[in-house]
């Protein structure tokens, strides 16, 4: 029964069951008062069928918003068939707050057809217990034409919620609408924007190309090292620059969908916050020589062998990093308690060095490692 009542995939609330109860025991309790104290001459041996009859005049209260319309035609029957037949009792006073109630539901949930539908309903079993009531005797007139009107403006009400539902689902439609437009136009211009930036990415390489090629061709004199030096480093500046400015349209360019990395690479100035991170805020770090910037790859490249060496060694404050500016080369040098099974991250640090050509020394005594990687790097021009 409760399945054929649903209406829209809605479930019958607690509250519903709550107010059907609620109702009901008030009912019992006042069919109870009339067939078996207050109805002298009453047959109590039919009392036994007017009150669970009764019930079927309250329990529909239940289902008031999942099927409104039927629980007013139960109602509806029920007080037709229970004053039919038991025309003495009084049920006006569980029978007139059931129907307002279930008229308002009608209002409120149903198309204005069957919402009229249900207001007649409503008015039919105002009509029923005005007309079989015992206690409207001298004055079924009157109570019809003073509940009917309660009725009809409770009734109204519910068509104003009703009316009042259907435009705020009609916002939230629209709402919904507009944002998938907006979200649509935000991707459109995503897109142009990317076209665009590929354009200026193309534009830039030619550039570029074309300005590296030129320094080249305009090389110095055979024998003359120091220009020859200060020209190779210039070369090294402007590629530097390109990858840079490269790697900046490329973040721009990438899908952000697919959730890539579009932050600085790390360079050696952030070995410090590294060393913090892996190893505690007693680990050493230690610069040699004269610092200078190095070619972006040669400073990724460098991040990451220390990262690996400091994966190699045990979580302990004793941990030291020595970075070294030489003149034609980068020296690290990382040092502390030995790790067991630290094979694979000195391996990746070996794969990294051997990209620059360089060289990878590792040292184990009494518990304690030392590595040392050498990193060939252009040495700066002589002024």
């Amino acid at each position: 029964m409760i399945k054929a009542m649903k209406h829209d995939g809605e479930g019958i609330s607690k509250v519903d069951i709550g107010l059907a109860l609620l109702l009901s025991l008030v009912g019992l309790y006042l069919m109870y008062e009339n067939v078996y104290v207050g109805i002298e001459d009453f047959d109590t041996g039919a009392g036994f069928l007017a009150l669970p009859l009764f019930l079927a005049v309250t329990v529909p209260v239940a289902w008031r918003r999942v099927a409104p319309l039927a629980a007013l035609a139960v109602t509806f029957v029920a007080l037709l068939v229970h004053s039919a037949l038991f025309d003495d009792v009084v049920t006006c006073g569980v029978a007139f707050p059931v129907l307002l109630l279930l008229a308002f539901s009608a209002g409120s949930r149903l198309a204005l057809w069957a919402s009229l539908a249900g207001l007649a309903l409503a008015v039919g079993g105002v009509v029923v217990v005005g007309a079989f009531d015992p206690t409207f005797d001298d004055g079924f007139l009157d109570i019809v034409a003073f509940i009917g009107p309660i009725v009809l403006v409770v009734w109204a009400i519910g068509r104003v919620v009703h009316s009042r539902a259907r435009l705020a689902g009609t916002l939230r439609t629209r709402t919904n609408e507009l944002r998938a437009a907006r979200d649509e136009r935000a991707k459109l211009e995503v897109a142009t924007d990317r076209a665009r930036l590929s354009t200026e990415l193309d534009e830039l390489l030619q550039r570029r190309l074309g300005e590296l090629a030129r320094l080249a061709d305009a090389g110095p004199e055979i024998g003359d090292a120091t220009s020859t030096n200060a020209a190779l480093v210039e070369i090294e500046n402007q590629s530097r620059q390109t990858l840079e400015e490269m790697r900046a349209l490329v973040g721009v360019l990438r899908d952000d969908s697919a959730g890539a990395e579009t932050t600085p690479q790390p360079t050696l100035t952030h070995l410090e916050a590294l060393l913090v991170r892996a190893k505690g805020v007693d680990a050493g770090l230690t610069v040699e020589g004269n610092p200078r910037t190095l070619p972006a790859g040669v400073e990724l490249s460098a991040y990451r062998i220390v990262e690996h060496l400091l994966a190699a060694l045990e979580d302990s404050d004793d941990v030291e990093v020595c970075v070294r500016f030489a003149d034609s080369a980068l020296e690290l040098e990382v040092s502390g308690p030995s790790r067991r099974r630290a094979t694979a991250s000195i391996e990746r640090a070996r794969e990294r060095v051997q990209l620059h050509h360089g060289t990878l020394e590792t040292t184990t005594r009494g518990g304690r490692s030392s590595a040392t990687a050498l990193l060939p790097v252009l040495a700066p021009a002589q002024v």
